[in-house]
């Protein structure tokens, strides 16, 4: 009797030899295909995504066994095992045999990716090591509980697929939320803001010529502040300032929360009241469609939203799923679609849907555009989970025969950013280019969007804000991306209001302002209760300014403060008047006049000692709270020092 069979039991697997030895190997299957996603993906999982990703493993494995089972049927009569009578064996030899194969395909596949295996290689590398596997796999004889304990393992296994999400922070609320009798009359309030978006690539700010003409009537309808500061260099702490009214320092999201991986930073806490909450407070319906990852539910920038779209996440599966053997199949055949359509035509899409509905409650509705950002493509109306999965695997591009490395999609700027690969000019001007394109891709569809809204503002009230969460820079001062640094060509944000009847058209002011000061405008437009000020760097309502005459400079502007890097050296930065004093961890501090000098060439730090000085007493208090590892839990009061400071400033009451 052989060793599969030598069991005195005769359990119920071991009557149905081929559901034995298809339950283990696809238990084998699931573990392997989920620590593989895991690991190679573990840089952009949250907790909901990795669940995702293992219960995704578990189905497929499922699914993948049972396509291979006719091929089972039809190899096992072939082996000696089922020649002998011993049917458990060789069912287990095909199974095991398949299974082990394709996981060797599908981890030689990720190994011989790498620039340094040749591509014609490759394929052949991939057959050996997964022939090797599979053939190793099935001349092993393990007896019988063995085989029974996988098999149960993957019941177990898929039970997992049976248990529901945790509802998330933005839904928990929806029944409290529609409760509330809104008032007709209120405005629609409509937030655009586009990730990775420089000021000075819209013609209103300066470019010609132009390749932003949809943004630009926008800006011409509207009031155009032509000094934003984003409050932050990177998403996270940007949008929830855009949200909240709050300073980085103050809401403390996107902070890290320990010494160790870049990307483990603090969601948004729910005990900050977020736009979309005092929207829903009021009565409106309140909708939001984003295309960043950060901006998922756990990050808390959902809460108050009764319908959340977040089509990014789908794409980002199918990207995940071009690394398994039979989900590349489905990925390939499947119209990328129907995976989430990230792109700017998709989230305009979602939101004329949302802006079509026969509800008569008044409208708040946020959308968050991402095609500007990583991974630059030369066609930005593409829609391609490999793009996607290039971003995600940051992998290391192949050199062209014109000795650039810059293909119809680039992602690895993480590479650029560390140092592990190069970009010569016309790889850099390739970059440029497609960043240009990608601008003036989205400038067409926040066209679409403002055209629907434009007809809307007949039937009913509408405002609406225009901006972005920060820049990008392409070595205008030596670095690559954003998230790093401070300059303007990362923090200086595009800022229009716009609502016929409630916002002046062809009104431009220079006053300092930031993203903090959005959501108490947009409150202010909706007729709402205040959003008051308590401290000095929290926004406040931006509509008193457009009645200054030619936009001057307001004595008693505050000033507005950005900080929380994701990369790199600590450092914050103050912009007051014409000045912007931007102070590093290791105490370097660069001060430049913009108004003279806009591209910021001129550190006048050692001109100015007295006024560098005064700008680093208001700075070191925030530098100090924002590199403490966790500061992201707790948000931090201005000490009776730092307003001191403030006011020895003179824009403090």
């Amino acid at each position: 009797m052989s060793s599969l069979a030598g069991d005195a039991r005769i359990g119920w697997l071991q009557r149905h030899p081929l559901l034995a030895a298809a339950g283990a190997s696809a238990g084998f299957l699931a573990l392997a295909q989920a620590t593989f996603l895991l690991l190679r993906n573990r840089a952009f999982l949250g907790p909901e995504m990795a669940a995702g990703l293992t219960k995704l493993s578990v189905l497929l494995s499922v699914v993948t066994v049972l396509l291979l089972m006719p091929i089972a049927i039809v190899v096992r009569r072939f082996l000696p095992a089922w020649r002998e009578g011993d049917r458990l064996q060789a069912n287990w030899a095909v199974c095991f045999g398949l299974t082990a194969a394709l996981v060797g395909w599908m981890i030689a596949a990720f190994l011989t990716s790498a620039p340094t295996v040749p591509r014609s290689l490759a394929p052949w590398i991939n057959a050996l090591v997964a022939l090797t596997l599979g053939l190793s796999a099935s001349a092993l004889r393990p007896r019988y509980p063995w085989v029974r304990a996988w098999a149960l393992v993957t019941l177990a296994l898929v039970l997992l697929l049976f248990v529901p999400y945790p509802p998330s922070p933005a839904r928990r609320d929806e029944a409290k939320l529609k409760a509330v009798v809104a008032d007709p009359t209120r405005p629609d309030v409509v937030l655009v803001s586009i990730d990775t978006l420089r000021a000075d690539h819209l013609g209103v700010y300066g470019r010609s010529p132009t390749i932003t003409p949809e943004m630009d009537r926008i800006a011409r309808e509207g009031v155009v502040f032509t000094r934003s500061l984003a409050s932050s260099p990177w998403t996270t702490p940007s949008v929830a300032s855009m949200l909240t009214g709050l300073p980085t320092i103050r809401h403390g999201a996107g902070l890290p929360l320990s010494a160790g991986f870049t990307f483990q930073r603090s969601a948004l806490d729910g005990r900050f009241t977020t736009l979309a909450e005092r929207f829903a407070a009021a009565g409106y319906r309140t909708r939001g469609v984003v295309a960043n990852g950060f901006l998922h539910p756990e990050s808390g920038m959902a809460q108050g939203f009764e319908e959340y779209a977040t089509p990014v996440g789908g794409a980002m599966m199918a990207g995940f799923m071009r690394d398994l053997p039979l989900t590349r199949l489905i990925v390939a055949l499947t119209p990328p679609e129907k995976w989430g359509d990230y792109r700017a035509q998709g989230l305009t899409d979602i939101a004329l849907r949302w802006l079509g509905e026969t509800d008569q409650r008044p409208l708040f509705l946020w959308v968050h555009y991402i095609d500007p950002h990583t991974p630059f493509q030369a066609d930005p109306a593409r829609l391609d989970p490999a793009a996607m999965s290039e971003m995600v695997h940051q992998g290391q591009p192949p050199p062209r025969e014109d000795g650039t490395v810059v293909g119809d999609i680039f992602a690895a700027t993480d590479l650029v950013r560390s140092g592990s690969l190069w970009l010569g000019p016309r790889d850099r001007e390739r970059l440029k280019q497609y960043y240009a394109g990608e601008v003036a891709y989205t400038d067409r569809h926040v066209g679409r969007l403002f055209e629907a809204l434009r007809a809307r503002s007949a039937k009913r009230p509408i405002v609406a804000a225009l901006t972005a969460d920060h820049g990008e820079e392409f070595w205008d001062h030596g670095h690559f991306e954003h998230g790093h640094d401070y300059y303007r060509e990362v923090t200086w944000v595009p800022l229009v209001f716009w609502g016929a009847g409630a916002v002046p058209a062809g009104r431009a002011v220079s006053t300092v302002v930031g993203l903090v000061d959005v959501a108490p405008t947009l409150v202010d437009l909706a007729g709402l209760p205040a959003m008051v000020p308590q401290a000095p760097d929290e926004g406040r309502s931006l509509t008193g300014l457009w009645g200054t005459s030619g936009g001057a400079e307001t004595p008693a502007a505050p000033a507005r403060f950005s900080g929380g890097n994701l990369y790199g050296l600590p450092a914050v930065l103050v912009e007051h008047g014409p000045w912007r004093l931007l102070l590093r961890a290791n105490g370097a501090q660069e001060l430049y006049d913009v108004t003279r000098d806009p591209q910021e060439r001129h550190n006048l730090a050692f001109a100015h000692p007295e006024l560098a000085e005064r700008y680093r007493q208001v700075l070191e208090p925030q530098l100090a709270a924002l590199t403490h590892t966790g500061q992201g839990a707790t948000a931090q009061k201005v000490s009776p020092e730092q307003l001191e400071a403030l006011k020895a400033l003179g824009y403090v009451r």
